[in-house]
């Protein structure tokens, strides 16, 4: 079951990797909040590449159209 299209995904990764750089960068200063970031990472990055969404599936919101299948008989 899918629920996220590629710009979905996309958007997803990008924002863990400015994220992963500014944790890294800020390390010292942000204390616990590191570990939620890279919680928050984590989640992210497994979320686009599985393109499955809980939280999506939670609000019933969907982003990825499956293309309607037609039988010929």
């Amino acid at each position: 079951m899918k629920n996220l299209r590629i710009l979905d995904k996309l958007i997803r990764v990008s924002i863990a990797a400015i994220l992963i750089y500014l944790a890294h960068k800020y390390n010292a200063e942000l204390g616990y909040a590191y570990w939620l970031i890279i919680l928050v990472n984590f989640y992210l990055i497994f979320t686009s590449y599985f393109s499955f969404c809980y939280l999506y599936y939670a609000f019933d919101f969907k982003t990825y159209r499956a293309k309607p299948v037609i039988f010929d008989i």
